[in-house]
């Protein structure tokens, strides 16, 4: 490798930041990022290919794309591995983006709110940036009509529920309907009905989320989010949740959790509250996960709730111990959906429990 790709791979080791080792070189994040890019080009090439260029005096691997080592014996044609981001990458990249970000000033705590009550606000499938036509399906459907969704939902469940000493607010995946600007499915590659672009959706999914949030500060002393991954959004809702923790990392009364993984597992007093976006494995599987990773939790528990998503309608069954329910999604039907006879109704709910009793209110609100 070349002498300055080393002394970036030098300093990430000794900083264990980009923003500070790019500082320490003088140089962007982005030329920090290429130079490590190319030194890991060149520590994963083969043998042959690293002997190759020495011997030609070629020290800078992340030029090269593919060629010929020939020898007495054969010639072989070599084509060097295409560099990907991982996801704990662009984790990462996010995370520097957005730090200095100013946070928002505290907001007034309510009063005679009961600590005995916490209120689950979950947010499932709002796909911000889907495109419906309403003659192709029952009705339009865009970002801004996602948006006004969530924001009404929210306003109508925080009327109706009671003064519990705390919200959770979980964007159950799929908060966003394209994971980038290619507008396509991560995995499955299928095209996406997408309202403009991927950055405003972005945007928009931020500060509808943020907006929820400062409504709920209003009515509960404490608000914990949670925002999950789906298939939908794999990589960036990575995006929501680093933002939304620098908007709130000052204030005592917010909480977001930054913890890796798909899964949201609370216990509160003799409830266990769990989500995931239920793209991943069914319903029995997931609880038999639940049993197993949070064994504690669940020996401490009485009464047990999982909720997920994806499948955009309700179901619900007490399967060994947990009562499972698939909530209806934000999200209006979009084209495929409508094609398909597809027939479930919107939905937004406030689950309220009581830490010795279990559940002991619901809202649903019909969007």
């Amino acid at each position: 490798m070349t002498p300055e790709q080393k002394a970036a791979v030098d300093a990430m080791n000794s900083y264990g930041s980009q923003r500070k080792a790019a500082e320490s070189l003088g140089i962007s994040r982005g030329a920090l990022r290429s130079r490590i890019e190319g030194a890991k080009k060149y520590q994963d090439a083969d043998p042959a290919v690293k002997g190759a260029m020495s011997e030609v005096g070629m020290q800078d691997a992340g030029v090269l794309h593919s060629g010929w080592i020939k020898t007495d014996g054969a010639s072989l044609y070599f084509q060097m591995p295409k560099g990907e981001g991982s996801v704990d990458d662009t984790a990462e990249r996010i995370k520097e983006a957005l730090e200095g970000v100013k946070p928002i000033p505290a907001i007034s705590a309510p009063e005679n709110t009961d600590d005995d009550l916490l209120t689950l606000l979950p947010i499932p499938d709002a796909h911000l940036g889907m495109y419906a036509w309403g003659e192709e399906t029952d009705e339009d459907y865009d970002s801004n009509i996602a948006r006004d969704r969530i924001l009404n939902g929210i306003a109508q469940c925080l009327a109706s529920t009671p003064n519990a000493g705390e919200a959770v607010i979980v964007a159950m995946g799929d908060l966003l309907h394209a994971n980038d600007q290619t507008n396509q499915t991560p995995q499955s590659k299928h095209q996406l009905d997408v309202d403009t672009r991927h950055f405003r959706n972005m945007d928009i999914a931020i500060s509808t989320l943020a907006a929820s949030v400062e409504a709920a500060l209003g009515k509960y002393q404490k608000v914990s989010v949670v925002v999950q991954p789906g298939n939908h959004d794999q990589s960036a809702y990575m995006g929501v949740l680093f933002a939304l923790s620098e908007r709130y990392r000052e204030n005592p009364r917010v909480s977001v959790q930054r913890k890796p993984g798909e899964f949201f597992v609370r216990q509160f007093g003799k409830c266990l509250i769990a989500s995931h976006h239920g793209d991943k494995a069914k319903a029995e599987r997931l609880v038999m996960y639940l049993a197993d990773r949070w064994a504690e939790v669940w020996g401490k528990t009485k009464y047990r709730f999982l909720f997920t998503g994806h499948k955009h309608h309700h179901q619900s069954q007490d399967i060994g111990g947990v009562l499972w329910e698939q909530l209806r999604a934000i999200t209006a039907k979009d084209a495929y959906a409508t094609a398909h006879a597809y027939s479930a109704r919107a939905e937004m709910q406030a689950i309220t429990y009581h830490r010795d009793r279990g559940e002991i209110s619901r809202v649903k609100v019909a969007l």
